[in-house]
């Protein structure tokens, strides 16, 4: 049955080859949005579910009551259905419409339409007969529509329109058959992080198998602007932290668009556990705007408070557009929120060059009990990963603090006593100094000593000196909060790293 009032909205001429099938991609996390069961037309129906404003658009404007269902295949029948509540998880940067219709009628068309409360529109919407669209009379086809790039002339592209109307109409004239329809969404998502591991890609809590995230491969320091690698701060001088943002949120369609924030970077002194915010003092902050892809920003350090070795934290601050996904209490512990929140890094490495002319170096490493009411018990582990141990080549020596020295009960493995509390690594893979106690909210100040032997060869090596405590979680039980690792450089012409 032909209704020419419909014809003039929903025809257009076009040619197929013009129909566009690839879903939008990006990297937020897409909704999707499923009405009637894609099962070929089997009976029982499933409802449909137009809006107020559409059954009265219907009503007013087709001659013959009611709606079709899902599945109904007989004529002279609208089929229309709304999809609301679209912006519920934000603005939309793409959307994918799938629908299998049987095209019952040589005229027949669809229309993706925006009907107001009293079934008028109130927007401009989008319409095409079901021929151009791939479904000659009388087949039975699939239709895949990108929303921002639809075939024909006017208006092709409605995520504008859905972001400001927040719902989607749909409807298919009036012989025709639709046995389910699908829209995917994908929201907007600003999201810029900075990686803890290598291998992150931004996803909290991550998996981080054996690598410590507290060796942000993001974070450098430079002594003067623009060097290569990482070098330890120098005193009485302005340095520079370099931090890179990986900016992985789904551009605005049709354009990438940057995200604003401020890059906040703190210190603290070289060792394992820290609370926010009492721990961190602050370095600088930087407003930028973020591209996607990667970007490396230089913040200016003015204030290295003394020579020493130093724990940077680095937080990308962007409330409006990028919020943190775990809070940051006050008192709350480093470690934690960093393996939960893309948004903060944290690098504790220090370079050591070791040579003929400086055969050893002497590091301060705070141990902190982040339990403020109670004693926790401490651990302390000593690692030397990669396939070369700095013990093989040098010496490892552990200097516990007096009062820890004497309460604790010598338990662990992979070390010797060679003076009053003073320990050697005997062990090429590393030691563990077990069952320490510290008073609640106690620190305790160990020294590690890093002797070179004499020789000619450049060699590079690692060691790690890893805090293991309770926490609030772990009652009972001590967990990784925290470490120092040192960037060794062996040999004659080990330079710069002061």
């Amino acid at each position: 049955m032909t209704h020419r009032i419909h014809r003039s909205r929903l025809g257009s001429a076009l040619k197929l080859g013009t129909v566009l099938s690839l879903a939008w991609s990006g990297a937020a996390f897409a909704q999707t949005y499923t009405q009637g069961v894609a099962d070929g037309f089997v009976l029982p129906t499933e409802p449909v579910s137009p809006s107020t404003g559409l059954q009265a658009w219907v009503a007013a404007n087709y001659s013959l009551p009611g709606i079709r269902p899902y599945d109904q295949i007989v004529s002279d029948r609208y089929f229309a259905t709304t999809f609301p509540n679209l912006t519920q998880n934000g603005n939309i940067c793409g959307a994918t419409l799938r629908m299998t219709v049987r095209n019952g009628g040589s005229n027949d068309s669809m229309g993706l339409w925006f009907v107001g409360p009293g079934g008028t529109f109130v927007a401009t919407g989008w319409g095409e007969s079901l021929t151009n669209l791939g479904i000659p009379f009388p087949n039975t086809g699939t239709v895949l529509l990108n929303l921002a790039a639809l075939p024909g002339t006017g208006v092709t592209n409605l995520i504008p329109t859905l972001n400001a109307q927040g719902f989607l109409d749909i409807i298919v004239q009036d012989d025709s058959a639709v046995d389910s329809a699908t829209l995917v969404i994908t929201p907007c998502r600003k999201d810029v992080f900075i990686k803890d591991i290598p291998a992150d890609i931004g996803v909290e809590p991550g998996a981080y198998g054996s690598t410590p995230i507290w060796m942000s491969p993001d974070i450098r320091v430079c002594q003067t602007p623009g060097c290569v690698g990482n070098q330890n701060p120098e005193f009485g001088q302005t340095n520079y932290v370099y931090v890179k943002l990986n900016n992985v949120g789904t551009p605005s369609a049709p354009l990438a668009q940057p995200t604003t924030g401020t890059l906040r970077v703190y210190y603290t002194g070289s060792g394992g556990a820290a609370l926010w915010p009492s721990s961190w003092a602050t370095i600088n902050s930087i407003a930028v705007s973020i591209p996607v892809g990667v970007t490396e920003i230089m913040v200016p350090w003015n204030t290295v408070p003394a020579p020493g070795h130093y724990c940077l934290l680095a937080r990308w601050d962007s409330p409006t557009f990028d919020p943190m996904t775990f809070p940051e209490l006050i008192g709350s512990n480093t470690l934690v929120n960093t393996a939960n929140n893309n948004n903060l890094a944290w690098r504790n490495v220090n370079v050591v060059n070791l040579s003929p002319l400086r055969p050893a170096a002497t590091f301060d490493f705070r141990a902190l009990n982040v339990l403020a009411q109670r004693a926790s018990l401490l651990d302390l582990q000593v690692r030397a990963p990669g396939q070369a141990s700095f013990i093989s080549r040098g010496e490892v020596l552990l200097q516990v603090p007096t009062a820890l020295w004497q309460t604790w009960s010598r338990k662990g493995e992979g070390f010797e006593v060679v003076g009053e509390g003073l320990l050697r690594i005997t062990n090429p893979g590393g030691a563990r100094l077990v069952g320490l106690t510290l008073g609640a909210g106690q620190e305790a100040h160990f020294s590690l000593t890093l002797k070179a032997q004499a020789g000619t060869a450049a060699e590079k090596f690692e060691v790690q000196l890893v805090q293991f405590s309770e926490t609030e979680e772990s009652k009972g039980q001590v967990v990784e909060l925290g470490g120092v690792g040192f960037d060794i450089n062996v040999g004659p012409d080990a330079q710069g790293g002061k």
